[in-house]
């Protein structure tokens, strides 16, 4: 499978598309976004450029009248999301262009790209850019959009039939820079999501203006090892501290989740007043929400063995 961007032979909402897959995973200003994506500034709901047959992209605000759903991450970066249709007169109305507009995207398979409102303190509202979608089905009340996997050649995966966990990828380090940073990007994302934005040991998570800081996707394989990171379940998210120390090998979980920390005494000492040593023999506080998306074992089994034989 090649990049479904590059397929669409409408140049202009091919690169538009390109850009709010650029900007996926940030937290953006609308004012930003009304400079930078076509129809923001206008148009609620789900946007239909002019004489395109296809949706651009699809809203979510904090105030809106449709019940939309948060998005469910999956193990492959993509992610499940429901979305109402729009309505006249208070009514679902599918022959609304911009319905039919989502039910061509779904036909053609043409992603489309989704913002999420989220809180703010500024006067700017304050969107999260979930990325590009696929429209899977439509069950007569919500659209289905499936997010992008982090290889956006791959087929995203199914909830019903999650694959077994594929701890390597020989080709990271071989693949264009361009495609690997923007893996890295999705993989930093996917594992934020999965995590709540905080740190899996600590919980602390900070934000500034909307923006998360000072937390971080962390490889259970590093990649140098050539560990995957195509797949979430070789990750765990940690405030840059715990990262640090994560990185050192003083510290690691088990199969059950619970935190190891290095027999070193000159190490605990200078950590008496770091959470790593109050957590010891206790499972991780913050950990993913469904059981598919738990750090694989074959990752925490190859971290163990790090740890273990790392001097």
């Amino acid at each position: 499978m090649t990049d479904p961007v590059t397929t669409i032979s409408d140049r202009g909402l091919s690169a538009a598309l390109k850009k709010i897959r650029d900007l996926m995973g940030t937290l953006e200003s609308s004012h930003n976004l009304k400079s930078s994506i076509p129809g923001f500034g206008t148009q609620k709901g789900i946007y239909k450029p002019q004489n395109s047959e296809y949706a651009l992209w699809i809203r979510q605000t904090l105030r809106g009248i449709y019940p939309d759903q948060e998005p469910d991450v999956l193990p492959d970066g993509s992610w499940l999301y429901k979305y109402t249709p729009e309505a006249k007169d208070g009514r679902t109305d599918l022959s609304l262009s911009t319905n039919r507009a989502l039910f061509s995207s779904m036909r053609d398979r043409v992603p489309v790209g989704v913002f999420i409102q989220r809180e703010s303190r500024d006067a700017q509202r304050t969107y999260e850019v979930m990325g590009l979608a696929f429209v899977e089905d439509y069950d007569g009340t919500h659209f289905t959009l499936h997010g992008e996997p982090i290889d956006i050649e791959a087929e995203p995966m199914a909830r019903q039939a999650i694959p077994h966990f594929e701890p390597f990828d020989p080709s990271e380090l071989s693949i264009a820079s361009s495609i690997r940073n923007m893996r890295r990007k999705a993989f930093q994302t996917g594992v934020r999501r999965l995590y709540h934005e905080k740190c899996s040991l600590c919980e602390l998570g900070y934000h500034f203006k909307g923006e998360p800081i000072g937390i971080e996707a962390a490889h259970l394989i590093p990649v140098k090892d050539n560990g995957t990171s195509k797949d979430l379940r070789n990750g765990i998210l940690l405030c840059s501290n715990h990262h640090n120390l994560f990185d050192r090998y003083l510290w690691t979980l088990d199969q059950d989740y619970r935190v190891l920390v290095k027999d070193d005494g000159l190490f605990r000492k200078s950590a008496e007043n770091n959470h790593v040593l109050k957590m010891e023999g206790l499972q991780l506080p913050n950990l993913p929400d469904k059981k598919y998306d738990l750090p694989a074992p074959e990752a925490i089994e190859f971290r163990l063995n790090l740890f273990e034989n790392m001097r």
